[in-house]
């Protein structure tokens, strides 16, 4: 008998991918969608600011992959912030909250974090037993696992994916990069020796199938790329896949910080991840070079 898969997120690139990828002979899967027009046989409706949820969705349910979150590379406004915050922690409790009123109790609770967990003040390479800070970003995520956690009071395997700066085609970062480099020009914030830590989000995707099937997995995991990739390196290895007769400009970082304000800790970020427990896993990832990457979602872009 196939068991069901409840994926939040449902209109994210993540959770597109994602739902290519899985084995629908093995899998029945739900979404759930924050606009009503979407909805479907297989797609339901919630919102958190009515504290409501469909219960056709969380019944019968073996499995959630809570994936949802408003885009973190919108602008930081106070208004922002706000749907970031409840988008993730808030959607993570009427998650719990529904289960539970429901008596429904999945198996397996996989949670998207992020790297941002660890701050953007810390420097050298970040495990997953590293504390966080008290600047916002780690609030959100710190807030976001312990919501995630509360499953574990059902008897559920809790699996968070701290992930590192996802490659995909839509990606704010390959876009702008991408405009860039049309004009001729690639740019290279400060001096770009600063950590970019990476992953493709194929290998993303593989690990959270790779972490459904396997009840050992649980707990904290990075998810990161096992090269060590500096900002410029990133940069000069998006010339040399497509643009070679570009020419790289570096752009202070005083510019940056007047452009992007707080955002831009997200750009002058200080440390690496620890991948040494998902690699105990023997999770094999596909893209280990940020070129490989880099060539896969360019050659997606029309």
């Amino acid at each position: 008998m196939k068991e069901t898969i409840l994926i939040t997120g449902y209109n994210g690139s993540l959770s597109k991918r994602l739902s290519n990828e899985i084995n629908k002979d093995i899998y029945n899967i739900k979404y759930l969608t924050t606009q009503k027009k979407y909805c479907s046989k297989n797609v339901f409706y919630w919102n958190t600011n009515n504290n409501y949820i469909d219960e056709s969705a969380i019944i019968d349910t073996h499995h959630i992959i809570h994936l949802a979150g408003y885009n973190i590379s919108n602008r930081w406004t106070k208004s922002n912030k706000e749907k970031m915050y409840e988008s993730r922690v808030y959607t993570c409790k009427l998650l719990y909250e529904s289960c539970l009123r429901l008596n429904v109790k999945p198996k397996t609770f996989i949670s998207a974090s992020a790297m941002g967990y660890y701050g953007f003040h810390q420097s050298g390479i970040k495990k997953e037993t590293d504390s966080p800070q008290k600047d916002w970003m780690s609030t959100l995520c710190l807030d976001w696992e312990k919501m995630a956690n509360q499953f574990n009071i059902l008897n559920t395997r809790v699996c968070k994916l701290r992930l590192a700066l996802i490659l995909e085609k839509d990606s704010e970062i390959i876009q702008k990069t991408k405009l860039g480099f049309h004009f001729g020009m690639g740019a290279v914030f400060g001096d770009g020796k600063q950590p970019f830590p990476w992953i493709h989000i194929d290998d993303v995707v593989n690990f959270i199938i790779f972490t459904l099937r396997n009840q050992t997995i649980k707990g904290t995991y990075n998810v990161a790329s096992t090269e060590k990739t500096s900002f410029y390196q990133f940069i000069k290895a998006f010339k040399k896949v497509r643009y070679n007769n570009s020419i790289l400009i570096f752009i202070p970082r005083f510019i940056i910080k007047w452009i992007l304000r707080e955002k831009t800790k997200l750009i002058f970020n200080d440390f690496y991840l620890s991948v040494e427990k998902m690699q105990k896993t023997k999770f094999k990832l596909k893209y280990d070079t940020i070129e490989k990457a880099i060539d896969k979602e360019i050659n997606l872009i029309a």
